[in-house]
């Protein structure tokens, strides 16, 4: 059965969209143009024909007949003109109103169906075929599309009208009425496809440009926030900076991160998150009107910005913020970089701009910062580090050195930790908190561990061939280490190439690693315990979790944090402390090892009370493996065998 609204669509009844309006609009202006220019050659040879006529006695007509179809053509000619004249100036893009068009598009149809009557009708009544109103009805119904509705209205009230004129003054023929009534049917027809076809063309087009602007806006805009994605900022603010007219010196680059918004996203859920940082990118964006705003990634923003009141634009944001009701104390940090000159690339303004607000992430008592020539000095390092950890690693500039650890009960060397050391050819030497921080910032850190693991287990063959004992190695692994799907069977892959026993591999694991209920933690912990790997937790004390962390995960040793040991001799609250830790971990079925022992004092103090391993500067510092086994050599170290 079919659908009201089906009929309603064939009938062209109801509300068009704008889009179609307007490409109905277009279509028919072309149209015009072409009709309208046929009808204007015509009719200037029709007046040029019968003026010329006029001239010899055999053609000539009444000056009534004359002064008639003068008039007629002219009024044609007039009304075609004027639509012709309108549709070129919009085509050219010089105007348009739609009321205009339509006010003229209805005067030149009124006026080209009036002329098809009327000169038909005087064929008509000379025997002669109505072949004028056929063609009028033709450039007016088919040519220029209307709806259907209207096509049926004004055919019928046409050829109705045309048909009892010619009836009145002389009764038509059957043959009359069957050939109008044909082409009263034909022209109907032809009418309703040509709207079918343009409908259907004009719908098609409407949902491709829908769809275009979906995609369009997907590409420069972000999918939380609604506002304008790096992308789109990196091509504006790239546009406004070597746009000669932009003042350079007075432009900044800001990029902002809201303070406590993980755990905002952790108390409210997601989408209460989502909705947040959707309503924090148009605050800023109403803030910063004018400027170039766009969602970095996570909580955080950036905004190329006139340098004009920024202090108190950030203040009103931060106001803004403070007024939301979460019960989260929620804050801002910004970073700042004012670029030099035209060539500043926006990307490495940005990455300027994060790192000048990285360096006050931690000072609780500062919340703006702008980048200068000393974090430009970091920051270069940084990006260098970046640049050139694979050739490091490839060139074997990054060295595996090794800290002897030792059994507290007799003195002997019971195994090993393994660091990474850069010896660099531009830098120098690099400490490990610059480089190591680095590629966990930037996500590279696993290079360097893996290289560090296939790096241990050649030493351990080069030591085995020289028919050295092997001492069992700790690892140190990054929390992102963690999150590569194979970390497991990449270990695995180094042991079983090299023949080296998983019980001379330890795997260390930072307390910062941890975090309450990581199930993909876990797994990975208990992967590695299955597959005969002694699990080693680093740096216990250093964080804030630590009694959580060990009621949620299970650990085979415990490295106690040197910060413990500072000042030892004359803080009787560490001594207590380390005593209770040492204990504890026995209770719950750990081993205990103590970082930092740099005194005979404290390692006699451990020793009493029951820590197994202990490790410091004591008993030697980082060295390189061969500096390690000239010293085995020569017995300076004697092996817990």
């Amino acid at each position: 059965m079919i659908s009201k609204q089906k009929i309603k669509e064939f009938f062209g009844i109801g509300k068009h969209s704008d889009y179609l309006n307007k490409f109905f609009d277009e279509a028919n202006i072309r149209s015009s143009i072409y009709v309208t220019s046929v009808i204007i050659v015509l009719e200037l040879f029709m007046i040029g024909n019968v003026l010329f006529r006029q001239l010899s006695e055999e053609t000539r007509r009444s000056l009534q007949w004359l002064i008639t179809h003068l008039a007629c053509y002219s009024v044609l000619l007039a009304s075609s003109l004027a639509l012709f004249i309108y549709s070129v100036i919009h085509i050219k893009k010089k105007t348009y109103n739609r009321k205009t068009w339509e006010f003229l598009k209805y005067v030149f149809s009124i006026v080209a169906i009036v002329f098809g009557i009327y000169i038909s009708f005087m064929d008509y009544q000379k025997g002669e075929q109505f072949i004028t109103l056929i063609t009028m009805t033709i450039f007016v119904f088919c040519f220029v599309v209307w709806r259907p509705v209207y096509s049926i209205f004004l055919l019928v009230v046409t050829y109705w009208l045309f048909f009892y004129i010619c009836n009145y003054y002389l009764p038509a023929s059957y043959a009359t009425r069957v050939n109008l009534s044909i082409i009263f049917i034909t022209l109907l027809m032809n009418a309703i496809n040509a709207y079918r076809q343009k409908y259907s063309e004009a719908t098609k087009e409407e949902k491709l440009e829908h769809v275009q602007n979906i995609l369009l806006k997907l590409s420069i805009s972000d999918e939380i926030t609604g506002i304008a994605n790096m992308h789109y900022f990196r091509s504006q603010a790239l546009e406004l900076l070597h746009n000669k007219a932009t003042e350079i010196d007075k432009l900044i680059f800001l990029y902002l991160d809201i303070e406590n918004f993980k755990i905002l996203n952790e108390k409210y859920g997601f989408w209460e998150g989502n909705k947040f940082l959707k309503s924090f990118a148009e605050m800023t964006e109403k803030v910063f009107e004018g400027s170039i705003v766009a969602h970095f990634s996570n909580d955080n923003f950036v905004v190329l910005t006139k340098k004009d009141a920024v202090p108190e634009k950030l203040q009103t944001i931060r106001r803004n913020i403070l007024g939301m009701n979460y019960d989260v104390k929620l804050g801002l940090k910004v970073g700042a970089y004012i670029p030099e000159n035209r060539d500043c690339l926006p990307v490495i303004a940005c990455d300027r701009a994060r790192y000048a607000c990285n360096t006050i992430k931690k000072h609780y008592n500062n919340d703006y910062c702008e980048y200068n020539s000393t974090m430009a000095n970091n920051f270069q390092k940084k990006q260098y580090i970046i640049n050139n950890i694979d050739s490091a690693i490839k060139k074997g500039n990054i060295k595996v050195y090794y800290q002897p650890v030792v059994n507290t009960e007799n003195g002997k060397l019971c195994g090993l930790e393994a660091l990474a050391r850069w010896d660099d050819e531009e830098y120098g030497f690099l400490s490990p908190a610059d480089f190591i921080q680095t590629l966990e910032e930037y996500h590279q850190i696993s290079k360097l561990d893996l290289y560090v693991v296939e790096r241990v287990c050649l030493n351990m063959v080069n030591a085995r061939d020289n028919g050295i004992k092997q001492l069992p190695v700790s690892l140190n692994f990054s929390r992102l280490d963690f999150s590569l799907p194979n970390l497991v069977d990449d270990v695995d892959y180094y042991l079983k190439k090299y023949d080296i026993d998983k019980k001379l591999i330890h795997i260390e694991v930072t307390e910062s690693t941890l975090s309450d209920n990581d199930e993909r933690l876990k797994e990975t912990f208990n992967k590695f315990r299955t597959n005969g790997y002694d699990l080693w937790l680093d740096d216990f004390g250093a964080g804030y979790s630590g009694l959580n962390v060990l009621k949620e995960y299970d650990f085979d040793m415990m490295k106690i944090d040197m910060k413990f040991l500072r000042d030892f001799s004359g803080n009787e609250k560490a001594r207590k402390i380390l005593r209770n830790i040492i204990s504890m971990a026995k209770e719950i079925g750990m081993c205990t090892l103590t970082e930092g022992v740099e005194t005979q004092e404290a390692y006699e103090f451990l020793k009493e009370n029951g820590c197994e391993k202990i490790q410091g500067y004591l008993f030697g510092r980082p060295m390189p493996d061969t500096e390690f086994l000239e010293k085995l050599k020569s017995n300076l170290y004697q092996l817990d065998l």
